[in-house]
């Protein structure tokens, strides 16, 4: 008989990853990051062509799942993904063939 591969602190980690990750806006965020090292808020709301307010929004979500951190300098705050790892997650959705 089979027995689960993950502990459910694990589960809970991996289900709330996908959910950080399951809006348009949020992987076109990390999407951004994967290419750069960080990004003020100010750049991400203009690349994406959403309100500030918006952006923030969606980075708190991402901030708040552990996928990005931010550093703050002056009054800006720059935003950066904690593992580039993500990349895999995202390769593997678009890849995916179900």
């Amino acid at each position: 008989m089979a027995t689960p591969k993950y502990n459910i602190t694990k589960l809970e980690h991996m289900s709330d990853v996908l959910k950080a990750v399951s809006h348009p806006l949020r992987i076109a965020i990390i999407d951004l990051l994967l290419q750069v090292e960080e990004l003020k808020v100010t750049e991400i709301h203009t690349k994406l062509n959403i309100s500030q307010p918006e952006a923030s929004r969606q980075l708190a979500i991402l901030k708040n799942a552990n996928l990005i951190e931010c550093r703050k300098e002056a009054n800006t705050r720059f935003y950066y993904l904690v593992d580039k790892s993500i990349s895999k997650l995202l390769n593997c959705v678009e890849n995916c063939t179900v």
